[in-house]
This record gives structure tokens, C-alpha cells and sequence, in this order.
């Protein structure tokens, strides 16, 4: 096409030109560098666009179905042929089918399939059905779809689809621990004891927590004291993560011997609020009485041990605990000379006592030290103690009687002689 222009000299002419070829190139990169709210394929004359119609429910729920509508619209001034629409599976999201009014009313189940045709200036809606997988996980998860013509020009389009499971709240790896670290493996609690309730609440669901409480219920008539807050308090606790939770308590000193029940209550919504979360979990324990064994005398028969004789040692050994104490024995180590070095006392009730006799023939004189071992059971297990006992061996008397008699007879002659001399 020629432009005549009258009036202007070349020189104009050129530079008109010049205006309009920039005008008509910044109009195209303005094109390029503009991007549509919705997905956009131009090709020849046709203009196809994504368009999100419809995402029910919305948020999606794990476990269950998931209804997606999308327009692909033809903007264009000549039909869209052949158009290919593909579906890219993302996880947690898995197509079911889809319908639409241009191939009957039927059901496709194909991820990648073809429409025909789409007139100008016209659109086609498209329903895909999905299930959304029971263990998805709270948070915005993505669908792909792609798009292209017959002159294989195509685009995709991503669509963010919000999830919200819901919470799951157990508590998991419970356990009484004494505060003075005593009794540790029997799990057990004696009266008046301070002891730690450690647990784990773990959220197993498939949505994050809200304002998640873990409580000590505890009524009046409870023989547990909490010596803390008796609330543990977090503002959220995401699917699949745990938090640590301790609580310190006392056990009541007349507190009676038998199994117990701490109740826990748990409370907590989904991220919506529209779950509300409130359950109870019980925690047993038992109260047992301890025994404890002290040694109550000690003597010997006779009193002063002699070298060479036979001798008792007497221990009486006394239950001061509060608890039975069962296959009482006890048994005297690094004991020199023959004799009896153990005894068994069998059961002692709280308060009670029993002699362990050890019988043996001292082979030394002087001093003496053993160690008494003492072993039993209680409600707690096994036990055991040890003690370091001392004691004097003397001569026995038949020996110092000639001693002391060839003693006197000695000093008798030096008082002849003395006297002989004349000097006393």
C-alpha cells in the first residue's frame, strides 16, 4: 500500500514514517509483555483461554471427592481444531472422570483426550471429578492442565487447590518417672512421693491443630497434687509432629496401696474451627509400700570373742519400711576361721525384726572387720545392702593365767633377793 502525502517535503514524510513503525512495534512488545489473568493460546485467528469456574468443596477434604469445572473459551475470530487437553496428576489428587456437554453425556476417564472443535467466540465447560487421598496433608497442593491446538501450539495452567485435613490428637509413650530417680524400671509410686508424668502428644491426622490443650482432670477426691501448671498449652501442632508434655505431681503420704487412674483430657479444633476435638485418656499407676531393712543390735556370745573358742555374733536385723520384705537373708564376707557365716530370716512385716546368728571360732587375736551382706525383696524387686562391721578378738583366759602366775613368781624371787641384800 502507498501513503502520498501532500504538502511535506521527504524529509517529513521520512520521519512520519519513522513515528508510526515505533508506535506499531511498541504496540506488539506491549502485547508480548502482557499477561492475561487466565492461561491464553493464540494461534492463526483462533485465542483460547483457562478459565477456573467451580473447586468444590473448597477447601478439599482427604478421603474424599473433588469437583473442578474449567471453561476453555475461544476468543478468536475462527474455530479452535483439535484441541488436546491433558491432565497432569499431582499428588494427593487422583482423576475419577470427567463429563462435558461436547461429548454427550457420557464419561471420559482419559487424563488426555481431544475436543473436536471450538467455535469462535464460544466456550466449552469441562466438570473433572477427583478423589483426594485419604493421607493428604494440610496446605496448598497443585493441578496441571495443558492445552494445545492443531498447529501444536499449547500452554499449561496450574491450579492451587487448597487441602485441610483434620487433626487426629493421641498421646504415645506415657511413663512415671519418681522425682528422686528411685524405682525407675517398676513404673511404681510409693505414698508421698513427688514423681513426673511424661508423655508425647502427637497429632496423627491428616490437619494441623489449633490451640491444642493437654489437661490434668483431676477432682477433689484425687490423692495426686499437682505441684505445676496442670495445662499444657500449644497454639499449633501440625499433622504428623509431636511435642513433649511433663507434668510434676505428689502423691498424698496416706495415699492407700492399690492401682490408680490419672485422667488426661485432651482438647483442640482444626484450623477452620470447624472441628472441635475433646477427648479423655487415663493413665494407670500403681502405689506400692517399700521395705527397708536396718540393723536394728549387734552383740556377741560371750561378749568379748576369745582366740581359739567358739563364739556367736547376733545381729538383729528390723523392717523400718512400710512394705513386706520377703527372702530375708544376710551373710557375713572376709570372716577368718571356721564357722556358720549364713542366715536366712525368710519374711518381715513393717515393724518387725529377727535375729541372724553367725556362729564361728576366732583363729586371731585383735581386731577384726567382715562385711554383712543383707538381700530381699519387696513390692519394688530386689534389694540388697551392705555393712562393715568391726570387733576384738582377745586371749583366752587359760592362757593368761600362767602368764600372770610365772609373772607373780618372778617378782616374788626379786623380792627375796632385794631383802637378802638388805635393801628393803
Amino acid at each position: 500500500m502507498k501513503f502520498t502525502f501532500q504538502g511535506k517535503d521527504q524529509g517529513t514524510v521520512n520521519k512520519g514514517n519513522t513515528k508510526f513503525r515505533f508506535v506499531v512495534m511498541a504496540l506488539i512488545i506491549t502485547a508480548f509483555l502482557t499477561t492475561p489473568a487466565s492461561a491464553v493460546v493464540i494461534s492463526g485467528d483462533t485465542h483460547l483461554r483457562v478459565e477456573v469456574a467451580e473447586i468444590t468443596p473448597n477447601p478439599a477434604r482427604p478421603g474424599e471427592d473433588l469437583l473442578i469445572k474449567i471453561n476453555i473459551e475461544n476468543t478468536g475470530d475462527e474455530p479452535a481444531e483439535n484441541v488436546k487437553i491433558g491432565i497432569e496428576e499431582l499428588d494427593p489428587f487422583i482423576l475419577k472422570y470427567s463429563t462435558s456437554g461436547v461429548y454427550g453425556s457420557g464419561t471420559n476417564t482419559e487424563r488426555d483426550f481431544q475436543i473436536e472443535q471450538i467455535r469462535q467466540r464460544s466456550k466449552v465447560e469441562l466438570n473433572f471429578h477427583f478423589s483426594v487421598s485419604s493421607g493428604a496433608r494440610s496446605g496448598v497442593h497443585q493441578l496441571e492442565f495443558t492445552i494445545k491446538d492443531d498447529d501444536v501450539t499449547s500452554f499449561s495452567r496450574r491450579i492451587p487447590i487448597r487441602v485441610e485435613g483434620n487433626p487426629d490428637l493421641v498421646l504415645i509413650g506415657t511413663e512415671i518417672l519418681p522425682a528422686n530417680g528411685e524405682n525407675f524400671s517398676s513404673g511404681a509410686l510409693v505414698p508421698g512421693e513427688e514423681f513426673y508424668l511424661k508423655t508425647t502428644v502427637k497429632n496423627a491426622g491428616n490437619g494441623n491443630a489449633k490451640n491444642v490443650r493437654v489437661v490434668l482432670d483431676l477432682n477433689g477426691s484425687s490423692p495426686m497434687i499437682p505441684m505445676q501448671d496442670n495445662v499444657f498449652f500449644l497454639e499449633n501442632l501440625s499433622a504428623g509432629s509431636s511435642e513433649n508434655v511433663s507434668f510434676k505431681l505428689l502423691l498424698g503420704s496416706n495415699t492407700g496401696v492399690q492401682p490408680y487412674r490419672i485422667p488426661l483430657r485432651i482438647t483442640a479444633s482444626n484450623e477452620a474451627e470447624t472441628l472441635q476435638i475433646n477427648r479423655s485418656q487415663e493413665i494407670g499407676v500403681n502405689v506400692l509400700n517399700r521395705a527397708k531393712i536396718n540393723i536394728a543390735s549387734l552383740k556377741f556370745d560371750p561378749e568379748m570373742p576369745e582366740r581359739g573358742q567358739k563364739a556367736s555374733m547376733i545381729l538383729r536385723l528390723e523392717n523400718v519400711g512400710e512394705g513386706e520384705a520377703r527372702f530375708v537373708k544376710a551373710r557375713l564376707e572376709g570372716l577368718e576361721g571356721g564357722g556358720s557365716t549364713d542366715a536366712f530370716l525368710g519374711r518381715l512385716e513393717k515393724d518387725d525384726d529377727a535375729p541372724a546368728v553367725f556362729t564361728f571360732i576366732p583363729d586371731k587375736t585383735g581386731e577384726h572387720e567382715v562385711t554383712l551382706l543383707v538381700e530381699y525383696e519387696d513390692d519394688f524387686g530386689e534389694h540388697r545392702f551392705s555393712e562393715v562391721l568391726t570387733f576384738n578378738v582377745i586371749r583366752t583366759r587359760e592362757s593368761i593365767v600362767p602368764f600372770v602366775l610365772g609373772a607373780v613368781l618372778v617378782l616374788a624371787v626379786v623380792i627375796l633377793y632385794l631383802k637378802k641384800k638388805g635393801k628393803l
